[in-house]
């Protein structure tokens, strides 16, 4: 019996290790409330920048966001039209019938690219669609997309215009002895979209760095006042402020009058990404009365017909117009992301973090007139400014859900972003064919990106 039960623990052995485990989780939590409630500052993701020692730097002077009237669609394109009709300019755009982004939350992306499409009919302009597959022969491959004849076309070159919507694609720097070949011998000018700016590992560091800083004639950024943060050597002539947009799913010509007096929270929960979000589903599970949430379904087509989420077009947009109030903030990179569109352009009113009051100014949406602002730096802080909220007049709530529903769908929904493609891709071809006219190739490198 001795050996069988020689191992058990001591009375006293047992009660010392049940107080040290009881300490340690005394502890842990004592840490998770430091780091989840109580963060003097908010933690943020560093790996990807160029200097991980240094807060993020804000660059709102470079750039600016045309009323989609100063960017003179019409005129433009009237005049490209009549100056280079016979000239053999060749527009290839990848994914031009909106490709994966069809299964996104919002159709933001799909729609900018099949609205460029439609721009193109309308204005007789063939906008080829590109799918790059394999890092097969690129010349070939581009030559045929063109429909230009391989031999003839080295005789009498003809403007080559590429627009790259999914970088990552491929690893570009590894095909830099041909991207050499190409820029040489084909009249090539590469235009390129990027969304996050952050990246997982070194390679596509690489590989994004070698299409910017090598490649690209413009660059389409999102989030283009933080872009040298992330990637060195990129003037700022080369990057141009397409951010993001709300989808025309959220066109609603009115706001919902009788919506309830809650915060609607959505997407992933992620602390270390979204750390004000991630704090307000806490209250989502402890306070029901102040927040209401719907959790992220992930990435696909599943999620289009899963209804425990509510998402895929139409039953996103109108599950959340039963709530007055909509959260949209990324505090740990900053990032103007395409919620702070998409609520008020469905009727609720935007609530967002001190940190992107001075992007959202620069987008031509004011505090307190067209948004509000909450502190979010613990639960019970997010707590107290919903409450404060809610005790607003519904007169003023409604007045701001009005104002800035008017003026996304006026500047800010996907129509607007495709048109300003369409008006830099035009631009990008004459300057291709512009010759010794100074003045004019000045004008086309403003046209639709430097606006009062």
């Amino acid at each position: 019996m001795y050996r069988r039960f020689r191992y058990r623990l001591k009375p006293s052995r047992y009660k010392r290790d049940l107080c040290l485990l009881t300490l340690t989780i005394f502890l842990f939590i004592q840490y998770l409330s430091i780091k989840l409630f109580n963060w003097k500052e908010i933690p943020s993701p560093i790996l990807s920048r160029l200097h991980s020692d240094k807060s993020l730097v804000f660059d709102l002077k470079s750039y600016s966001v045309c009323h989609p009237k100063q960017l003179d669609v019409e005129n433009l394109t009237n005049y490209y039209y009549s100056q280079y009709a016979n000239k053999e300019i060749c527009f290839l755009i990848e994914h031009l019938d909106g490709g994966p982004w069809w299964s996104y939350v919002s159709h933001e992306f799909a729609e900018i690219l099949t609205d460029l499409k439609r721009l193109g009919l309308e204005s007789n302009i063939n906008y080829r669609s590109l799918n790059l597959t394999s890092t097969g022969n690129l010349t070939r491959f581009l030559l045929n997309s063109c429909e230009f004849n391989e031999q003839n076309y080295f005789l009498n070159p003809s403007p080559i215009i590429l627009l790259l919507w999914d970088i990552d694609r491929l690893s570009w720097h590894e095909l830099s002895s041909e991207w050499t070949f190409l820029l040489k011998s084909l009249s090539l000018h590469v235009l390129v979209f990027i969304d996050d700016l952050h990246y997982t590992n070194k390679k596509t560091f690489q590989t994004r760095q070698y299409l910017f800083e090598y490649i690209t004639s413009e660059i389409f950024s999102t989030y283009a006042y933080l872009f040298d943060n992330y990637y060195s050597n990129i003037s700022s002539n080369k990057i141009t402020w397409l951010p993001h947009a709300s989808s025309s799913l959220f066109s609603s010509a009115k706001i919902n009058q009788t919506a309830r007096n809650l915060l609607f929270v959505s997407g992933a929960r992620v602390f270390e990404w979204y750390p004000c979000r991630a704090r307000a589903f806490i209250l989502c599970h402890d306070r029901s009365d102040l927040a209401t949430c719907l959790q992220h379904p992930g990435y696909g087509e599943a999620m289009k017909n899963d209804s425990q989420f509510y998402y895929g077009g139409q039953r996103y947009y109108s599950y959340m117009r039963q709530y007055t109030f909509g959260l949209a903030t990324c505090q740990s990179v900053h990032y103007a992301i395409a919620k702070l569109f998409e609520l008020p352009a469905n009727g609720l009113l935007l609530v967002t973090t001190d940190d992107l009051v001075d992007v959202l100014e620069k987008l031509h949406l004011n505090l307190n007139e067209h948004f509000l602002t909450v502190k979010c730096s613990s639960v019970n802080q997010l707590a107290n400014g919903i409450s404060n909220l809610q005790e607003l007049s519904q007169e003023k709530l409604n007045k701001i859900r009005i104002k800035s529903q008017e003026i996304i769908h006026q500047r800010h929904m996907t129509k607007h972003r495709a048109q300003l493609l369409h008006v830099r891709l035009l631009a990008r071809a004459l300057i291709a064919v512009s010759t010794s006219d100074n003045e004019r190739t000045i004008k086309w490198k403003s046209w639709g990106r430097i606006c009062d």
